[in-house]
C-alpha cells in the first residue's frame, strides 16, 4: 500500500461516518459510468474520441501493459505532456494498476524532472521525443543516466528512440480480458491510498511533490459538480494544464459527473472560442490569465457561444468587474473558486448564490472542508476581519510524498490536528462567504498601512490599455514600503504613470494605495509550470534597479 504521510485511522473513519469518503475507489466510479452510459462519448482531444466503454478497454490495455513490462504496484510514473487525453488514460490506468501517477509541466526541465524522479522513486518516465524546441526524450534519457531507478523510458512516438517504447503500443496491444478483470482486480488503487503525485509551482525552488488519494480527488472534484450543477449531459472543455489544479479538478469533477470531457492541447484565446464552438462546450474551467487574454484580444460579438452556461476560474487577479464583463460578453455564468495544489478545490460560489456574492467571493466551503482566518497568534479573527487562511478536510492532501518533515511544518500536525496554511489573507462575510484579500508574503505595508496588492491589480486588469499588472513592494528608508507597478500594456500600447494614476483615482482607490513607481515590461518572468508569474524574481529585478539609481 503506498501509506499517505499525514492520513490516519481516525480521518478515515470521520470523514466515512460523515458521508465524504466512501469504500469506492477511482476504478469502481470508471465502471459505474460504463454501466450507465456504454456508448456515450467521455474523452475528446485532437487525436481521438472514446466512449466510457473504449475508455475503459483503453486503460485496461494500458494497465495491463505496464504490469508486463515489469511495472510492480506502488511503483511510480511521471508523464510531461501536452494537454491530451494520454495523461487522463495514464491516469486512470496507473489507478487500476496500483501505480503512482505524477503529471508533470511540460516547463519543467533537467533539474526539477530529475528533482521529481528521484523524490517519489519513479521507474518509468513518459514524454514526447521533441515538442516545441525541446527535446524532452534527451532529458528523460540524461536522468536515467543519472538515476538507475529510472528503468523504462515511454514516448508520444509512433517511431521511438532504440532506448523507449511508443505508449501507442501500450494502448493499441490485445490482452487477455479475463486475466486482466482477475490482475487488475488485485492491483486497483483502494481509495486511501497515494494513487497521484501533484506538484507546486516552485516558488521557494524545487516543486513539492503532493500525495492525493483517490478519495481527497473525489471530494474536491464532487464538490465543483455540485456548485456548478454538473450532470451527464455537460461538455468539460479543458484548457488549463493536467498537471495544475484547475485543470485536473474539473476533470475529477466532469468524471464523477458522467460528463463527456474535450481537452484543447494548446491554448490561444481564438482557438478556445474555436473549441467551444466546435465541441459544443457547456462548462469551461480557465486559469484568469487565459480569460483576460480572451477578453480583450477577441471579438466575442462574433462568436457563437450559445452552449457555454458556466466559466469557472480562480480568485486571483480576476476582479468583480472583468467577471461581469466575461458575463456579458459569453454570456455565460461565472463561477470564482479557491484551492491549491495541497488542499485541491476546498470552495467555490454557485449558481444558486446571489449575482454578486458569486462573482466576488469564493462562495462557501465545500461540505467536508473546515476554513478558519487567524491573526499572528493562531487565534481566530471576527468575522469581517482580514486574517491567515488555514485549510483543513477531505479534499486535502495527505501530505508531501515521504517527507514527514515538511508535512508537519506545512500542517503543523499529523492527522485530523493538522490545518494547512495556505498563505492566503481572507476572510469570512456574517452569511459565510469567503473572500480573499491576497497574499501574506505579497502584502505592502507602507507606513504601518497595509496594500494587497491583488485589489490594485485587479483594478488596472480593467484598463484596456493594461494586458497584465502585478504589484510589489520596494524599500523605502522612510515608510519602509512603497507600491510599485509592473505593467506589460497591450500590444501596441504605452501607459504612462499620470494615466494610472488618474485611472485608479476615478476608481475610488485610497491615495496611500497608488503606486509610487511604474515600470513597463514586454513580458513577466514565469514559474516553472508557466501559470504563474514569479513575483520573487521580479521583485529581486525591480528592486536591484531602484537601488542602482539611490
Amino acid at each position: 500500500m503506498a501509506k499517505p504521510t499525514r492520513l490516519t485511522q481516525e480521518m478515515i473513519e470521520e470523514y466515512t461516518a460523515r458521508g465524504y469518503w466512501d469504500q469506492r475507489g477511482i476504478t469502481d466510479i470508471l465502471k459505474q459510468n460504463v454501466e450507465k452510459f456504454p456508448d456515450k462519448e467521455a474523452l475528446v482531444d485532437s487525436e481521438r474520441r472514446l466512449t466510457w466503454t473504449e475508455l475503459d478497454r483503453v486503460t485496461d490495455a494500458v494497465a495491463m501493459g505496464l504490469l508486463k513490462r515489469g511495472m510492480k504496484r506502488d511503483q511510480a510514473i511521471v508523464a510531461q505532456l501536452p494537454i491530451t487525453g494520454v495523461s487522463l488514460i495514464l491516469l486512470l490506468a496507473s489507478h487500476k494498476a496500483g501505480i503512482v501517477c505524477c503529471l508533470a509541466p511540460l516547463t519543467f526541465r533537467f533539474n526539477e524532472m530529475k528533482h521529481i524522479v528521484k523524490t517519489i522513486g519513479a521507474t518509468t518516465v513518459l514524454t514526447p521525443v521533441e515538442l516545441r524546441n525541446t527535446n524532452y526524450f534527451s532529458i528523460a534519457k540524461e536522468i536515467a543516466g543519472d538515476l538507475p531507478q529510472l528503468k523504462r523510458l515511454f514516448v508520444l512516438s509512433d517511431e521511438p528512440p532504440s532506448e523507449a517504447v511508443s505508449f501507442r503500443e501500450l494502448m493499441e496491444e490485445p490482452f487477455d480480458e479475463q486475466e486482466a478483470q482477475r490482475l487488475l482486480k488485485e492491483h486497483a488503487f483502494g481509495p486511501f491510498e497515494v494513487s497521484s503525485v501533484v506538484l507546486s509551482s516552485g516558488t521557494t525552488g524545487m516543486p513539492k511533490c503532493i500525495e492525493q488519494t483517490g478519495a481527497s480527488s473525489r471530494v474536491g472534484g464532487w464538490g465543483i459538480v455540485e456548485r456548478a450543477k454538473l450532470t451527464s449531459d455537460d461538455i468539460v472543455g479543458i484548457i488549463a494544464p493536467l498537471s495544475g489544479g484547475p485543470g485536473l479538478q474539473n476533470f475529477w469533477a466532469a468524471f464523477q459527473a458522467g460528463a463527456k470531457v474535450c481537452l484543447l492541447e494548446r491554448f490561444s484565446p481564438d482557438g478556445v472560442l474555436e473549441f467551444i464552438e466546435r465541441e459544443s462546450v457547456t462548462y469551461l474551467p480557465a486559469i484568469p490569465t487565459q480569460l483576460i487574454k480572451i477578453l480583450k484580444q477577441c471579438d466575442l460579438s462574433q462568436c457563437a457561444l450559445s452552449s457555454l452556461r458556466a466559466v469557472r476560474t480562480g480568485a486571483a487577479a480576476f476582479d468583480a468587474a472583468m467577471a461581469r464583463e466575461t458575463e456579458e460578453k459569453m454570456k455565460c455564468d461565472v463561477l470564482i473558486a479557491g484551492g491549491s495544489q495541497e488542499t485541491y478545490s476546498f470552495a467555490q460560489s454557485g449558481l444558486d448564490d446571489p449575482p454578486e456574492k458569486r462573482i466576488t467571493t469564493l462562495g462557501k466551503v465545500f461540505p467536508g472542508n473546515e476554513v478558519k482566518i487567524v491573526d499572528d497568534e493562531g487565534r481566530e479573527v471576527p468575522t469581517g476581519e482580514v486574517g491567515q487562511m488555514c485549510v483543513r478536510g477531505a479534499s486535502t492532501s495527505s501530505g508531501y510524498f515521504g517527507d514527514k518533515e515538511a508535512t508537519l511544518a506545512a500542517w503543523g500536525a499529523l492527522g485530523m490536528e493538522g490545518w494547512y496554511k495556505t498563505g492566503d489573507l481572507a476572510k469570512f462575510d456574517h452569511e459565510g462567504y469567503l473572500s480573499i484579500a491576497g497574499r501574506k508574503k505579497d502584502m505592502i505595508i507602507r507606513g504601518g498601512q497595509n496594500i494587497y496588492p491583488a485589489e490594485i491589480e485587479n483594478i488596472l486588469l480593467s484598463h484596456p490599455k493594461v494586458s497584465q499588472a502585478v504589484i510589489i513592494a520596494i524599500p523605502d528608508q522612510v515608510l519602509g514600503e512603497r507600491a510599485c507597478a509592473c505593467i506589460v500594456p497591450m500590444p501596441g500600447e504605452t501607459f504612462t504613470s499620470e494615466e494610472m494614476i488618474s485611472f485608479l483615482t476615478k476608481k475610488g482607490l485610497a491615495v496611500f494605495k497608488l503606486p509610487e513607481r511604474l515600470e513597463l515590461m514586454e513580458q513577466f518572468p514565469q514559474l516553472v509550470d508557466g501559470q504563474k508569474v514569479d513575483k520573487i524574481s521580479l521583485t529581486k529585478k525591480i528592486v536591484k534597479k531602484v537601488e542602482s539609481e539611490s
